[in-house]
């Protein structure tokens, strides 16, 4: 079993890669995979909060910063690539 730091900075990797393979992308993505990528980032953040709260035995200090810096980057994420939708719906 993954220890929640291990999960918490692997979410943290691929998060950012998303947010930066967007950024440096001179085409736009489609909506619908906008609206799979605000999804993929709030369900990660849904889930890295519910096991803080479902199992805080589990978390130390350090694990405990690290899901709550990937929830905020899934968070802030989402609202990155739904700003971008509504920009592009608009």
């Amino acid at each position: 079993m993954m220890p929640p730091s291990a999960i918490a900075l692997a979410a943290i990797t691929v998060m950012l890669w998303i947010l930066w393979s967007d950024s440096v992308r001179a085409r736009r993505s489609s909506q619908i995979l906008y609206t799979i990528r605000i999804g993929l980032f709030l369900v990660m953040s849904g889930i890295l909060i519910l096991n803080m709260i479902r199992y805080p035995e589990t978390f130390n200090t350090g694990s405990r910063v690290l899901a709550i810096v990937a929830a905020l980057i899934g968070v802030l994420g989402a609202g990155y690539f739904a700003r971008k939708l509504v920009r592009r719906a608009g």
